[in-house]
């Protein structure tokens, strides 16, 4: 009688190992796809954020290089020292005539 109560036994041993299996399973399935989806998400941000500063790092020398060219006819065109001058009120627009005149 032993031997028959000890056979029933298996089957049912068996199939909670198969449960236990199958739950470890699908655990480390979530697990590894909950690290995965967070990675995508850190990925996609970190995407963004690069392209965002790209984007700035563009607009910023362009206004860089702007600026050393108006530095430039500053330093060397009279014209557009003449122009920024009137535009701070140091010079009258009389003194505009006088620089045309010179040239």
């Amino acid at each position: 009688m032993t031997g028959r109560s000890t056979t029933k036994r298996k089957p049912a041993t068996a199939a909670k190992r198969y449960v236990a299996f199958a739950i470890v399973t699908a655990m480390a399935f979530m697990l590894c796809l909950t690290i995965n989806y967070r990675a995508f998400n850190e990925l996609s941000r970190e995407v963004d954020e690069n392209q965002n500063l790209s984007w700035q790092i563009q607009n910023l020398t362009t206004e860089n290089l702007d600026l050393q060219e108006e530095i430039h006819n500053l330093k060397t065109d009279p014209q557009s020292i003449m122009r920024e001058a009137q535009k701070m009120g140091i010079v009258g627009r009389e003194s505009k005539n006088t620089v045309q005149a010179n040239k």
